[in-house]
């Protein structure tokens, strides 16, 4: 079956998964070696640990009426996951089925079908970053691996892992479904995504992809750098938002390379750094192939998403559009959406602390659009 292999991972998103299938999966367990490597280009040094904040936090749903789709942030940190995760998400209960009108129903789902599109999504963000070609999913095993000796600390996680490789598609989304609640329950969820997302990569591409060999993937206050956020969203750890590289003159006959993102990411970004001028996002993420966008804002991350498909691809649909806006760190109670009307002016002020950061990001993409919050308070 290898002629038939998946090229993007489009061709058959739902495998028929009979009971007789065989799975492919090789598994070995982890060994001091590669756990210091994973530490040092997670935290950049090999006696540092996972911080309380991302070892209690997994891809739970939240149980609002209004947001079931939504994964709850238990405190501050690994935000940029989580928000990534909700992304890709949202790209599944969305639109993985073309073939329906978009309503807010879809964003209702039952308790099985959102644990279907966590799966589908994984899925996506692990395969995406093997280059279509492979996956590791690391799972703990409940006993040490290795016994944790010189410079390396242990954190009870990382020396547990076994490491599942998968070369076909249809073996991952098997396997993933098997051990979604590992992901989704927990505990650790997160660390698990983020540890199996590099190994897919592969500890020297990541180390590759960065601008300078010393970046991290965790950085202080245990936040989630651009380069992680970056491997979530397209596969690749690379440091920056605009597109393609940048090769800077640094005098001496010295060049200097900046790397930026290679093509049109399924989900986006918008950013308030770009808003103050001091990055720019390129239209790969701006003007992303699925209308969800990932928001930073203050060192945090959270969603804004479109129900409406052709939003990117009809300037007539954005006349007048609603966005829905997700945080999964904000105790939201109910849903927030907000029109954007782009036939409009508004008149902004950029010394004006009272307008709300994420209209400033909107408006990073759509100039001067006014946005009515839809009788919602304001989030400042």
């Amino acid at each position: 079956d290898v002629e038939d292999e998946e090229i993007t991972g489009e061709v058959s998103k739902n495998p028929d998964l009979s009971s007789m299938y065989m799975l492919q999966i090789v598994s070995k367990a982890i060994d001091i070696s590669l756990a210091k490597e994973l530490k040092i280009l997670l935290f950049g040094s090999s006696l540092c640990c996972f911080s309380e904040e991302w070892k209690i936090q997994s891809f739970t749903f939240n149980n609002m009426p209004q947001l079931k789709y939504g994964i709850v942030q238990k405190k501050g940190g690994p935000c940029g996951v989580l928000a990534a995760v909700q992304a890709c998400v949202l790209q599944q209960l969305i639109f993985a089925d073309s073939n329906r009108n978009k309503d807010t129903r879809c964003l209702q789902p039952s308790e099985v079908h959102r644990t279907k599109c966590l799966t589908m999504a994984i899925a996506d963000i692990l395969w995406r970053a093997g280059g279509s070609e492979k996956a590791i999913v690391a799972l703990p095993s409940g006993r040490q691996q290795f016994t944790p000796i010189g410079k390396y600390k242990a954190d009870g996680i990382l020396e547990t892992l076994i490491l599942h490789s998968a070369t076909r598609y249809e073996d991952l989304i098997v396997f993933l479904q098997q051990n979604i609640h590992q992901f989704e329950i927990g505990p650790c969820g997160c660390i698990l995504l983020t540890v199996s997302v590099i190994l897919s990569r592969s500890i020297n591409l990541v180390r590759n992809d960065f601008d300078v060999l010393t970046n991290r993937l965790i950085g202080s206050h245990g936040y989630c750098t651009q380069e992680l956020v970056n491997l979530l969203l397209t596969g690749k750890a690379v440091s920056n938002v605009f597109n393609d590289v940048i090769e800077l003159d640094s005098g001496n006959g010295n060049i200097t390379i900046l790397k930026g993102i290679t093509s049109r990411s399924d989900i986006g970004l918008l950013s308030l750094f770009e808003h103050y001028d001091v990055c720019q996002v390129g239209c790969y993420l701006k003007t992303p192939k699925y209308p969800i966008w990932l928001v930073c804002s203050e060192s945090h991350f959270s969603v804004l998403f479109c129900l409406e498909k052709d939003l990117l691809g009809d300037w007539k649909t954005e006349r007048r559009f609603d966005l829905y806006y997700y945080d999964g760190l904000a105790n939201q109670e109910e849903e927030i959406r907000l029109t954007v009307d782009t036939t409009q002016m508004c008149a902004e002020d950029k010394e004006n602390d009272l307008t709300p950061p994420l209209e400033h990001c909107i408006r990073t993409k759509w100039q001067g659009a006014v946005i009515d919050w839809n009788g919602t308070e304001p989030i400042l």
